[in-house]
């Protein structure tokens, strides 16, 4: 992780995701009070893709041959596979504890008028960690799938991850309760404050679609060297 980070520093790759981040924060917060569930609904979505634009552009900035000593040094494409997996949870938590975080700690700064129209709770808490996690973790193992060495051309990357994303947003009326991050947003909105087996459902679809992500990354991964 150590090593991710200094690339990350070196390559400056993410800052643009890590602005767009900062700005979707402010613009969230700057009208006061707000619906728990409703917000949250909302950052949840926006947690995939900036977890999405943030681990493919730290992936792209790492150049191809040093990826590839990177690769030897770990001892093989397995050991390099579990350290993408690693930045997966690593970027899905700490956009989680930004996106909770933030909120949580305005409400002690400013009481007038409340950050939200009513206390949050530890219900509200619970459902907003699951929603954000599961939904930044699906958008990351998208990003890791298109990634080099799968894919070398940034602009296909760009538009590959793009269209999964989309995807997911197509596919999420037919597959309702089971409809990845749109329904993990839906129940958000509506059912918010406590963990309920529609929300459960919703978070596991994306957890399920991260390790289908993954795995066929690393199945991938292999087949390009």
């Amino acid at each position: 992780m150590r090593y991710l980070l200094l690339i990350a520093g070196r390559s400056r790759a993410p800052l643009p995701a890590v602005a767009a981040g900062l700005f979707a924060l402010l613009g969230i917060y700057a009208y006061r009070p707000n619906e728990i569930g409703e917000t949250w609904a909302l950052t949840a979505l926006l947690c995939a893709v900036l977890a999405a634009w943030l681990i493919g552009a730290l992936m792209d900035g790492e150049p191809r041959p040093q990826a590839d000593m990177t690769v030897a040094a770990l001892g093989g494409r397995g050991r390099r596979d579990r350290l993408d997996w690693m930045l997966v949870a690593a970027v899905a938590a700490g956009l989680t504890v930004v996106f909770l975080g933030f909120p949580l700690a305005l409400t002690l700064v400013l009481s007038d008028p409340p950050v939200f129209g009513h206390p949050v709770g530890a219900g509200d808490l619970a459902c907003g960690v699951l929603a954000h996690l599961s939904c930044a973790a699906l958008g990351g193992a998208v990003a890791v799938l298109f990634a080099p060495p799968r894919v070398r051309r940034r602009a296909t990357a760009i538009a590959a991850v793009l269209a999964a994303l989309l995807v997911c947003v197509a596919i999420s009326g037919p597959l309702g309760g089971a409809g990845g991050p749109i329904a993990v947003a839906e129940v958000m909105y509506d059912e918010a404050g406590a963990v309920d087996g529609a929300l459960l459902l919703a978070c596991a679809s994306c957890l399920a679609a991260t390790a289908a992500a993954l795995s066929a990354a690393a199945w991938w991964g292999r087949r390009s060297g």
